[in-house]
């Protein structure tokens, strides 16, 4: 068994230890022990004290878009959400020091980092109040079955443990997913077990929170939980004659769960085929409400399933080309209105590329006002200085909730006249361009001029 330790030094030969930010794949283990207040903690040390960091394949972590040479901390930290959840599905275990949710800022692209982002949750739960509330004491009372392999590290460990968060039992989400391994002060859950995915999280007290502490038998006994928790025994394989020791029936059974074998192996195939292309179907959803890189990535992907030729480099700004013009495109996505920056800087990268190159190029904006809200429920997505502008400087001015909808008629089959249509009114259109525009739907206007701010 492979376990990997994240912010809580374990000195073992079955365990890997590492931070948040240097640690390799966690899917790549069967097990996960972490403190998450080592994930704040990194990100404060990086953001306000220039702590260096090294990534798993040698390059520096650095607060600021990933380059060919060194790797963002604000990917860093949320590729953990994809490994983390690979790994639960395949059956692995997460081991959680329990602490109260905290927020550090200062992450370039993660201004939100919170200890629990990558952490997912049992429907109608999550790692916060009202479910997961602060708290500090230490005592700790079993209340799960002996059975339970972390019940014996807890009663082993019981003298340097100590809470610092516990479970609200009186939330009927938690009483229906969780399994209490053991209580504080007034019988409230301070360890807790969830099914998650296809695997299991397991919350428990802060052990040996001094970093002074001898963990070595800490260590051993965790490694033994996990082992025991895994139904394997660590190290133990049968006798290479056993398989030789005949038993009524177990040939015809061997045989049968041979067969089952291979129909799950095909079935997993076939999911991994189905779920790739589930997953390049629904990243088109990103358009209407994801920020930063991950925005930028879906913009770039909506432009090539229309025909763009797109140059995208992650952390650069996007240009295009189609028909041998060539166009810069300026991108904003923000949680309130949608005002002036993006011309701003587009105007800046049109007049520098003119100044340096003597060409005059097109200019794109695609914008996503009020992002977290329901995109029928939005109001006025861009400010009228904004549209201004677009129109005075005839630049392309598309909310991406329109780029969705041409996504999704493109999806649907829309034959290769339309979809030059809706190229040609892009590249060449002037002000906001709306749904109506680029179905041909809207009447023709001049564009309007007059002042912009």
């Amino acid at each position: 068994m492979r376990i990997l330790s994240i912010g809580y030094p374990l000195p073992n030969m079955a365990i890997d230890n590492y931070n948040p930010l240097t640690a390799p794949s966690y899917c790549d283990y069967d097990a996960l022990i972490i403190d998450p207040a080592s994930i704040t903690r990194a990100g404060k040390d990086l953001a306000e004290e220039g702590t260096e960091f090294e990534a798993f394949d040698g390059r520096p972590v650095i607060n600021a878009p990933t380059t060919a040479s060194a790797v963002s901390a604000n990917d860093q930290f949320r590729r953990r959400t994809d490994e983390t959840r690979r790994l639960l599905e395949s059956g692995g275990l997460v081991v959680v020091l329990a602490r109260p949710d905290a927020v550090q800022g200062g992450i370039l692209g993660f201004e939100g980092l919170d200890r629990y982002h990558w952490l997912p949750a049992p429907g109608g739960l999550s790692w916060g109040p009202p479910y997961l509330k602060p708290a500090e004491g230490t005592t700790v009372r079993i209340a799960g079955a002996e059975e339970h392999p972390f019940v014996a590290v807890l009663r082993e460990h019981r003298q340097a443990a100590g809470y610092r968060a516990v479970f609200d039992d009186r939330q009927a989400e938690v009483r229906r997913a969780g399994h209490v391994l053991a209580t504080g002060g007034a019988g409230i859950p301070i360890s807790i077990e969830f099914p998650v995915l296809g695997g299991r999280v397991l919350f428990l007290p802060v052990i040996a929170d001094n970093p002074f502490a001898n963990r070595t038998e800490l260590a051993q006994s965790l490694v033994d939980a996990c082992v025991r928790h895994a139904g394997s025994d660590f190290g133990a394989q049968e006798p290479y004659w056993v398989r030789a020791q005949a038993l009524p029936g177990l040939e015809q059974v061997e045989a049968e769960l041979e067969e089952a074998q291979s129909a799950a192996a095909d079935a997993a195939s076939r999911e991994t085929a189905i779920r790739e292309r589930h997953d390049t179907l629904a990243r088109h959803r990103r358009l209407l409400w994801e920020d930063g890189q991950v925005f930028s990535g879906a913009v770039a992907e909506a432009l090539r399933l229309l025909g763009f030729a797109v140059e995208h480099t992650p952390g650069e700004p996007l240009s295009l080309e189609h028909e041998g013009v060539r166009a810069f495109v300026e991108l904003e996505s923000a949680r309130e209105q949608v005002v002036e920056w993006p011309y701003v800087r587009l105007q800046r990268r049109l007049e520098e590329h003119l100044l340096q190159k003597s060409e005059s190029l097109k200019g794109i904006v695609v914008a996503n006002g009020y992002r977290e809200k329901d995109p029928e429920q939005r109001e006025e997505e861009f400010s009228t200085p904004l549209r201004v502008a677009c129109e005075n400087y005839r630049y392309s001015l598309v909310s991406t909730r329109t780029l969705f909808e041409l996504v999704k008629r493109t999806l649907a089959g829309v034959d290769e006249a339309q979809m030059l249509a809706f190229r040609r009114r892009l590249i060449q259109g002037a002000g906001l361009l709306t749904q109506e525009t680029f179905l041909g739907e809207a009447p023709e206007e001049s564009a309007s001029t007059g002042p912009i701010f």
